[in-house]
């Protein structure tokens, strides 16, 4: 795992990124070094958490439907820009066709990701997938 944020840092840089294998057992590690970056923005406790919560889901999509585990690399980016926050996940992997029947306890990702963040934008391509979110930051 990879990350542009210097240490030591009092406030978050404006643009902060992590590359991180598409495995489950790195999620944890992506949603602490979230977290950390969020603990130095301008949001509440409560909105920090709808972001960390919704960049897990998108992370946990690309994982497990964009690369099906196969390690390949995936891509946050975080920006602090004015008056909001963007976020961006990207993986280059191709996403599985949805299992035909429906699941009464999976297949919430997304929508949770657009409840919790107000503008969201999926765009998929046959060289990846991106969940763009963003967020505007209290006046």
């Amino acid at each position: 795992m990879t990350t542009t944020r210097p240490l030591g840092l009092d406030s978050p840089p404006k643009r902060w990124e992590l590359d991180f294998p598409a495995k489950p057992d790195r999620l944890a590690g992506v949603r602490r070094a979230v977290q950390e970056w969020l603990a130095h923005c301008p949001l509440d406790e409560c909105r920090s958490y709808d972001v960390l919560l919704a960049v897990g889901e998108a992370c946990a999509n690309a994982v497990e439907h964009g690369h099906q585990g196969d390690g390949g690399t995936i891509r946050v980016r975080c920006a602090l820009r004015g008056a909001g926050l963007r976020i961006v996940v990207a993986d280059r992997g191709r996403w599985k066709e949805p299992d035909p029947g429906p699941d009464p306890i999976r297949g919430r990702g997304l929508a949770i990701i657009r409840a919790l963040i107000p503008e969201v934008e999926i765009i998929a391509s046959s060289r990846g997938t991106t969940v763009d979110m963003r967020m505007p930051l209290p006046v």
